[in-house]
């Protein structure tokens, strides 16, 4: 039996950074793990960078995984905060290219699509969505590692 191809979901961010590592196996997705990389907002950035990056290769060398679907930025009205996400996404995925994973990046509405059918969906109906479609226990997860979950999901079924 083949090894099944994990992928590394990630919903970015400066101060937390949401990941899911899971795979497809018989039409279903599988949650390997998921977590968050939650940094110190006392920190200055690059030490929070810097913090991200460690984290993620931990969680790259720990699951080896073969793929990385991230959320693509969405604008916010903060431009300082927007700067910092891109930034951050930056980061991540110099971090997870050097891990030697394969990049695929996915909107906030493809994912809303791939995982509920409609591309306007809330947060709320995306969460749900999730819950009902894997069997994982979810409880007590913060909405950024459900957040990348999604996205490891829409990689699954766009890829698979």
């Amino acid at each position: 039996m083949l090894k099944p191809q994990l992928i590394l979901g990630i919903d970015p961010g400066f101060d937390r950074v949401g990941w899911a590592v899971g795979y497809f196996q018989n039409s279903k997705f599988q949650v390997t793990d998921l977590g968050c990389i939650q940094t110190n907002n006392k920190d200055d950035i690059f030490s929070r960078y810097a913090q991200i990056i460690t984290e993620l290769k931990k969680v790259a060398h720990k699951y080896s995984p073969k793929f990385l679907a991230i959320e693509t930025l969405f604008f916010a009205k903060n431009k300082k905060t927007a700067l910092r996400v891109s930034e951050a996404r930056g980061i991540i995925i110099g971090t997870l290219l050097d891990e030697g994973l394969e990049v695929f990046e996915y909107s906030p509405n493809a994912i809303k699509l791939a995982v509920t059918g409609s591309g306007s969906a809330d947060k709320q109906a995306v969460e749900k969505m999730v819950k009902i479609q894997i069997k994982y226990d979810l409880n007590g997860q913060i909405d950024d590692a459900i957040d990348a979950l999604a996205v490891a999901m829409t990689h699954g079924f766009t890829k698979f």
